[in-house]
C-alpha cells in the first residue's frame, strides 16, 4: 500500500459522508455530517470541502498524496457534464454543476456518479463480489438504488441512466411511484414503503403486534416488520413475504436482462439477514426458468452502509491507475486537460 489516498464523498438526502480510502478498499478516516439540502447547493457543497480540508488535516494526509475524489449522488444526473439534474431527495437543487463546484473549492480531480453505481462497484471491487465477474446490486433503503458492473465497467446506458430496477414495473397500472409511473418495484418492495403500508393496513382495522408500537411513536421501520414476522405476526409476515416475493421477481428479471454472476442484495433492509435472503431465494426459486441453469449467486452486501463511500473513491483510485483523473469541468462541460 502506498501513502497516497483518494477521497470519497457520499451524497445522501439526510447525511452526507466523507472518507479516506486507501487503493486496497481500507478506510483511514471517515465523518458524517448533516445535509441540510435546504440551505441550498452551493452552501451544502462549500461545506463538503470543508469537510474533506478538515478529514485532512485530522489525518495528517498533505494535499499532493490525494490522487482525486470521488462523490456518488442521488440521480438522475447528466454524468458526462458533471450535473445533478433534479433528485427527489434534495429539494430545490435542479441542474447544480457539483463536479465544477467540488473541483474549483478542493482542487482535486472529481469523479461523479449515481450514488447505486458507486455502491455497485465497491461491492465488485473489494465486497460481496470481489472476484466476480458481472454483478448487480439492489439498494434496499427508502426507495430501491441499483448499479450493474458489466466487464468491470458500470452500465450507464446512451441517456447515462441505466440499471433503474427500482422503477422497473412489477405491477401494471399499480400503485403510483414518485418518479412518475404506476407499479414500480420500489412501490411495493423498498423498505421506507412496505412501512407505509403496513401503517395504512394497522390503521384500517388490521390486528398486528404494531399496532401499540405505532399508536405510541406514531410510526414504525422495516425492521420492526421483520422482527414482528419472526416473532409470528401474521400481518407482519405477510407484508414481509410480499416484498421478498417482489425483490424475487426483480431478480428473475435482472437475471434475463443483464445476466450476472452475482447479485447483491444491500440497505437498511439487507440487515435482517438471512430473514430476507432465504425468503428471496426461495421466491427466487419458485418463478424462475427451469430450461437453462443461469441463476446468479443472490449474496448480502459486506460493506454496508459504507459501500457509496468506498465505490466512489474507489471509482478515483481507477481514474487515477488509468491516467483519467485530470477532468476539468467548466460550465457543466466535461474536458481532459
Amino acid at each position: 500500500m502506498s501513502n497516497q489516498i483518494a477521497v470519497g464523498i457520499d451524497l445522501g438526502g439526510t447525511n452526507i459522508v466523507t472518507a479516506l480510502i486507501t487503493d486496497d478498499g481500507a478506510i483511514v478516516g471517515i465523518d458524517s455530517h448533516r445535509t441540510d439540502s435546504q440551505r441550498g447547493a452551493e452552501l451544502v457543497v462549500n461545506g463538503m470541502a470543508d469537510a474533506v480540508k478538515e478529514l485532512l488535516e485530522k489525518h495528517s494526509v498533505p494535499q499532493d498524496e490525494v490522487v482525486g475524489l470521488g462523490i456518488g449522488t442521488p440521480g438522475p444526473l447528466k454524468l458526462s457534464k458533471g450535473i445533478i439534474h433534479r433528485p427527489a431527495n434534495l429539494s430545490g437543487w435542479e441542474n447544480v454543476p457539483i463536479c465544477q463546484w467540488l473541483q474549483e473549492k478542493t482542487e482535486l480531480p472529481v469523479q461523479f456518479e449515481n450514488d447505486a453505481n458507486a455502491a455497485a462497484y465497491a461491492e465488485h471491487w473489494v465486497g460481496a463480489g470481489k472476484g466476480s465477474g458481472d454483478l448487480v446490486t439492489l439498494t434496499l433503503g427508502t426507495g430501491i438504488g441499483a448499479g450493474a458492473i458489466i466487464g468491470g465497467e458500470i452500465l450507464r446506458g446512451h441517456f447515462e441512466n441505466a440499471a433503474e430496477f427500482g422503477h422497473t414495473i412489477v405491477e401494471l397500472d399499480g400503485r403510483p411511484c414518485t418518479c412518475g409511473q404506476r407499479g414500480c418495484l420500489e412501490q411495493y418492495a423498498s423498505p421506507g414503503n412496505i412501512a407505509k403500508y403496513a401503517i395504512e393496513q394497522i390503521r384500517k382495522g388490521s390486528k398486528s403486534s404494531l399496532g401499540p408500537v405505532l399508536k405510541a411513536n406514531g410510526a414504525f421501520d422495516s425492521q420492526a416488520i421483520a422482527e414482528a414476522a419472526q416473532a409470528g405476526d401474521s400481518l407482519a409476515d405477510t407484508i414481509w413475504d410480499e416484498a421478498c416475493r417482489y425483490i424475487a421477481l426483480a431478480c428473475v428479471n435482472i437475471q434475463h436482462t443483464v445476466n450476472p454472476e452475482v447479485l447483491v442484495l444491500a440497505g437498511g433492509m439487507s440487515k435482517s439477514g438471512d430473514f430476507l435472503l432465504s425468503r428471496v431465494h426461495q421466491h427466487f426459486v419458485a418463478q424462475t426458468w427451469k430450461i437453462f441453469d443461469d441463476a446468479p449467486r443472490i449474496v448480502l452486501s459486506e460493506l454496508g452502509g459504507n459501500a457509496g463511500v468506498i465505490g466512489a473513491a474507489g471509482l478515483a483510485w481507477k481514474a487515477h491507475r488509468n491516467g483519467t483523473a485530470c477532468m476539468s469541468y467548466a460550465s457543466g462541460a466535461r474536458s481532459s486537460e
